[in-house]
Parts: C-alpha cells; structure tokens; sequence
C-alpha cells in the first residue's frame, strides 16, 4: 500500500516540501493530487471547498499541475512544442497561434534558463538537466494555483537550482500555492515555509519554519525513524596513497568540444570526485571512459598500459565498470526480474558457459541482493516494481559479483533516499578499501566533501582546478565551480 493515512494542510501561498524515504508515498500523493491516480479514501478539499478528481484535466481546470519527475515530455516534439502541448494557443476557435505560443514560450524560459534553450531544438537532443527546466516550464506555463515540482532539482546543479529557487519565490510572491518534493534537505531547508515527512504511506510529522530553526537535524529522524547521530554523513578520513604508481592515467584527452585536454592520475583504492556546474563535461568525460563516447585526442593509460575503448565492452572486459546517471534509459531491463539485470553482464561478457548452472547464479544473485539491501529481497521481483533507491541498488550491485579495477560512477545517488544514499556510499568505499580506484561524478556537493579524497572541478570541457582533501568544503567547491575567489 503506497499510501495509507497521509495528510497535509497549507495555508495560503506556502512553499511545503514532502520528504521521505522512496516509497514513502510522497509521489503517489503528488499524482492524487494531480488526478492521475485516484484515491481509496480521504478527501481533498481547496479553498476548503471538496473537490473530485476523476482525471488530469480535472486537476488542471481548479488548477493544479504537476512537473513530474519521470519526464513527460515527448522527445520528438520541439521545447515549444511540449510546453504548449494541450493548451495551444488559438486565434479565434480554429487556428493555432504558433507566433503568441513561442512568444509565450520565450518568456518563461528566460526566466529560467535565459539563453540555453533554443524553442526549435527537439527534446531528444537536450541534456538531461535542460529536459528538467522544460518538464518546470511546462508546468508553468498553465497558470497553476497549486503547482506540485516532484524532484525538480534531481538533474540540476548550482546554476539551475538558483534560477529555479528564484522562480519558485517570484510564483509564491504572484500568489500561487507550490508542494516541492525533494531528497535534498538542504534545498528543503533553504526554499520551504513548512515541510512534511513521509514514512511507510503515513504522514509521520511536519516541521514549521515559522516557528522552528531551519535545521535538517529536525527533518532527518522523521524521514528514518532513527536520530540524526546513526546517519552517517561525516567527511571520510584521509588517506595515504604514498608513492604508488596510478592505476588510471589521462594525458591531454579530448572529446569533441566536451572534454578538452584533459589529464590527471588516479591510484588504486582512491574515490576520486569530478565537480563543477551542470554541463562542463563532467558526465562526457565519464561516458568517454566507459566506452560509450569517442575518444579523439591524448592517452589513456590503465596500470601502465595505453587503452582505447571503442566500445562499452571493451572497457568492460578492462574492469571498467559503469553506473550511468539514468538507470532507467541505461542501466536497467526495467520489464525483467532482479535476477536478469544482476546475471546479464555475465552473459553480456561470456564469463558463463552455454549452460548456465542456475543455482550458482541464484546464489550470486542472492548474494548482491542481501549486500545492497534490496527491498522487498526477492530475485524474481520485476525492477520497474521497485522504488528509485532500489533500482539503483540493483544497477550498483551487479558489479559487485565482479573485482573492479576502475568503478565510473554518473550522479550514483540522484533520486534516492537518505537511506539508501548512505547503503550506496558504504559499498563504494569498502570497494575502494579492496583496491578499486573510484571516479565520482556528483550533483551535490554534500556527497563530494564526504566521500572524496579529493575533487577535480571541470569548466568548459577543461580540468578547472584540484581541490585536495583538507581544502574540499562547499564554499571551496561553489568558488572553483564558478571560478571566483581566486580558483584557478
């Protein structure tokens, strides 16, 4: 049961964020809110007058709208095309008015991403975090009373999530009433008036900022049910590498205009952090070394030893393994079992024979299932079934039955949990403590500066700067992403 006694009030024009574990309920609740899914019992009630939402076009008609967190765009359609799609504007009562549309279009993108996004460029061919500012700008554009942002900031960065924060203010100043689901606290903190937590379907407290401290100390225990102390969030303790000699060396690789020039070492055992503002290169650079980008300049080396990974396979068969920033487009048969997605790169790589001794695999399977924490644990449950935090469980785990040489991690922790971000993290350094060299790239700061041994900040395409690990602090990392304060 997604939902079994969840209840929030808002009082006028409120910002109120939704926390809670994945499967907590909190988008299960934003799409009843939505009308796409109906509910068993309870009521909603407006203005205190009780509505009735039998579908979407319900909702949107008292006005309220969702900006979903599984996008719901089409990729074919141009930027303009999905944000008027379903309220075109008309001249008269036949013809559509394309020119008032985009005019319409332009604004609202220039005020969240000014100057990023052409209105003519289709989808399929925008980064993730600028399909993200359209999903906003679509919901915006219908004039929401109640607008309903569930996971806006998953695929943003620091430049994004200002300018979404500004809007966000600038629609509660204009009178309008915005729910803002989110895992990350911080932003929680920062951009809410009250916050409500989610456990288990039921609604477990709220947190008032009108009347208490803006303190994630006060939100943490109602998301887990445990205090604050038993998280783990502390900055991991520094290391000695000595004098040996790198596992993974780049001299001067290039990608196009993505990556550029790009050179340093890494050792065995390090957890190594690439940083910097959304669209730098970062994620370019890792799909490089995965196999899955063209290389078209510099060395790479691996123990010494010049590579070139022409195909995903190739780094695969190095003991290059990838966790990619969209488990559901690239790291998951979402329509199969548990135990397909773990035992596939075995076959995908023919590390098992033609006939297959399905007990051993079991075991294996069961094995990932019981180190990752899986719920429910179960091989033969379907994966689009389970919750974000669980599926990314299953995508991390699948290299486990294997011995890293090189683990590539893409924003391993988007859209998941407190709970299953710290699970995450603590296999990534007992990998790194059996002398598997780590590279992580993340959205969030927070997860650099606590499991990082030091953090490689990129700007346009380049290495900006090497942030040691005494120095890695937020501000540290904000000054060289933005190249101020004296970054290099």
């Amino acid at each position: 049961m997604a939902l079994k006694d969840a209840s929030i009030s808002i009082d006028g024009n409120r910002i109120c964020g939704l926390v809670g574990a994945n499967g907590s309920g909190k988008t299960t609740f934003a799409r009843i809110c939505a009308g796409l899914i109906r509910m068993d019992a309870g009521e909603l009630s407006i203005d205190g007058s009780r509505v009735e939402l039998h579908g979407p076009q319900d909702a949107r008609d008292i006005g309220i709208v969702l900006a979903h967190q599984n996008l719901s765009l089409i990729p074919d359609l141009t930027v303009w095309q999905n944000i008027q799609l379903g309220h075109e504007k008309r001249t008269g009562s036949v013809f559509r008015d394309d020119r008032a549309a985009k005019e319409t279009v332009e604004n609202i993108l220039q005020e969240l991403v000014p100057g990023e996004i052409s209105l003519d460029r289709k989808i399929s061919a925008l980064s993730p975090a600028h399909m993200q500012m359209v999903e906003i700008a679509k919901a915006v554009s219908q004039s929401p009373k109640l607008l309903i942002l569930d996971e806006p900031t998953a695929a943003l960065e620091y430049n994004h999530v200002e300018l979404l924060f500004k809007k966000v203010r600038a629609l509660k100043e204009s009178g309008v009433t915005i729910i803002f689901v989110s895992h990350r606290l911080w932003e929680i903190t920062r951009i809410c008036d009250l916050v409500y937590a989610f456990r288990n379907g039921e609604t477990v407290g709220c947190v008032d900022f009108q009347t208490q401290p803006r303190n994630e100390t006060l939100i943490v225990p109602l998301v887990t049910g445990e205090s604050i102390g038993s998280i783990d969030v502390d900055k991991k303790p520094p290391k000695e590498f000595g004098a040996e000699k790198a596992r993974l060396e780049l001299d001067a690789v290039s990608a196009g205009s993505r990556v550029r020039s790009v050179s340093f070492q890494v050792k065995r055992g390090e957890v190594m952090g690439i940083g910097g503002l959304n669209g730098q290169g970062q994620e370019e650079l890792i799909m490089l070394l995965a196999g899955s980008l063209r290389q078209r300049g510099g060395v790479v080396k691996l123990e010494g030893r010049e590579i070139r990974m022409r195909h995903p396979r190739h780094a695969l068969q190095k003991g290059i393994y990838l966790v990619p920033g969209d488990r559901i487009r690239d790291g998951l048969f979402i329509n199969h079992s548990i135990f397909k997605n773990v035992i596939f790169p075995r076959i995908s790589l023919r590390l098992t024979g033609f006939f297959m001794r399905q007990k051993k695999l079991f075991r294996i399977t069961d094995g990932i299932i019981s180190q990752t924490g899986i719920v429910p644990p179960r091989r033969a449950m379907v994966v689009k079934n389970l919750s974000g935090g669980n599926q990314q469980k299953v995508v991390f785990g699948r290299w486990l039955q294997f011995s890293p040489k090189v683990l590539l991690l893409n924003d391993p922790a988007k859209g998941i949990d407190i709970m299953a971000k710290g699970q995450l993290y603590r296999l990534v350094h007992e990998l790194a403590a059996k002398g598997t060299t780590v590279i992580l790239y993340a959205s969030s700061n927070e997860e650099l500066i606590a499991n990082c041994d030091r953090v490689l900040v990129m700007f346009e395409g380049r290495v900006a700067d090497e942030v040691g690990y005494e120095e890695i602090c937020d501000e540290k990392l904000v000054k060289s992403a933005l190249r101020v304060g004296g970054a290099n």
